[in-house]
């Protein structure tokens, strides 16, 4: 197999540059005629033997990543070529052409390339799984199936940026407790390392006896100088631990149930959760995908085992003709408020619309939460940081006083 870049026109004119995968010259120009487009000019590019040709489903380069962004802008603008009329593969060349990151330029002439041999789109991008997940694939397949694309992209691009900001909330509420953290932690070491030494030194000298507290507080600072490295090795076994524990399905899920259980984080995880919930659901059952199949989705997008499960208690409900609402009656994490607009909307016909709803009643009470959450850690990570200075900094202070008692006398 090799690369061949080429130029051509389509039926409007417009002059098209790509670069597509053929075992020969003659059949890239069969694929451009496929495409629907006038070859002008094909050149041969780079050699790609069949061991290095990238297989479906395997991801081509481990140094690709595709953001968030880069999905959405691929989503706007090809619905925007689609709507107007475009065929999809040139639209697809063209959004490659386009596509700022060299990785997902490639994935795209790929899926393109997949079309242009009778794939169909979805199918195309399925083969990618990295980068386009269950949810994409089936809003796709569904745009597909009821001829509307345009609106199913989308409809996508609309719910990946909704995602987006709610997590980039999620992160900016943790920025600052990381930083108050990660600088008290630096005084508290300061004062221990280099402030309490010199200090002692000079009571030792004055034969001022220390007191309790200055010699537990001494004794750590010698401890952490003589062996720092023991206890760097110390830390990083710690999260190294923590994070192979993360990484299995009990360690993950224990840490999952305690996150709900927590007083401060508990209820705005659940909140976080429930908007998730409501958002994708409402947004495939809107799209056309048929209810059973999006909550096999959804369980899959979801990344809670708590919800999960419940998910799974739902399947069976609607299995059993019984509906959505029922098994979410009986669990604590779903708020009576949404299992009320969910019944609703399943005997008016409109759960689709009930859940996009309730997702963005929820979205909001996540940012009010999450910000009534910052104003509540700020000032207690402050006194927390206060307190531990102060102690250090009195137990500095208490010998101190006794040396000036005794060059008083």
């Amino acid at each position: 197999m090799a690369i061949y870049s080429y130029k051509a026109r389509n039926n409007s004119g417009e002059l098209i540059t790509g670069k597509l995968e053929s075992s020969s010259e003659a059949e890239a120009i069969n694929q451009l005629h496929q495409m629907q487009y006038i070859p002008i000019k094909i050149s041969e590019e780079t050699s790609v033997s069949a061991k290095e040709a990238p297989q479906p489903g395997v991801k081509m380069s481990q140094a690709g990543r595709v953001k968030v962004s880069d999905l959405m802008f691929f989503c706007i603008n090809l619905s925007s070529m689609v709507s107007a009329g475009l065929p999809l593969m040139g639209a697809l060349n063209v959004t490659a052409d386009q596509l700022v990151n060299p990785y997902f330029s490639e994935v795209i002439r790929k899926v393109a390339q997949s079309v242009s041999q009778g794939v169909t789109f979805s199918d195309s991008l399925e083969k990618f799984p990295t980068i386009f997940s269950k949810f994409f694939v089936n809003m796709v397949r569904v745009g597909e199936m009821s001829g509307t694309m345009d609106n199913s992209l989308k409809t996508l691009a609309v719910y990946m940026e909704g995602q987006e900001n709610l997590r980039q909330k999620v992160i900016g509420a943790l920025i600052y407790p990381a930083i108050l953290i990660t600088a008290g932690i630096g005084v508290i070491l300061l004062i221990l390392t280099f402030v309490m030494p010199k200090f002692v030194q000079i009571f030792t000298r004055s034969g001022v006896p220390l007191p309790l507290p200055t010699r537990i507080l001494y004794d750590l600072s010698v401890l952490i100088q003589q062996r720092w490295i023991l206890f760097l090795f110390c830390l990083g076994a710690f999260i190294a631990a923590i994070k192979i524990g993360l990484q299995t399905k009990s360690g993950k899920d224990l840490w999952q149930r305690f996150l709900l259980k927590t007083p401060l984080f508990g209820p705005v995880t659940n909140n976080i959760l429930i908007a998730r919930f409501t958002r994708t659901l409402g947004s495939l059952l809107n799209s056309g995908v048929p209810l059973l199949q999006s909550l096999d989705i959804l369980k899959g997008i979801i990344d809670n085992c708590v919800f999960s499960n419940i998910i799974q208690e739902v399947r069976v409900s609607v299995e059993k003709g019984e509906g959505v609402h029922k098994p979410l009656i009986k669990h604590k994490e779903f708020p009576k408020d949404v299992v009320y607009m969910i019944s609703v909307g399943e005997s008016a016909g409109k759960m689709g619309q009930m859940l996009n709803k309730a997702a963005d009643f929820y979205e909001n009470k996540v940012d009010y939460s999450i910000k009534g959450l910052v104003v509540f850690i700020e000032p207690v990570f402050i006194s927390f940081l206060g307190v531990c200075v102060g102690g250090i900094m009195a137990s500095v202070l208490l010998p101190m006083f006794d040396m000036i008692k005794t060059i008083r006398h």
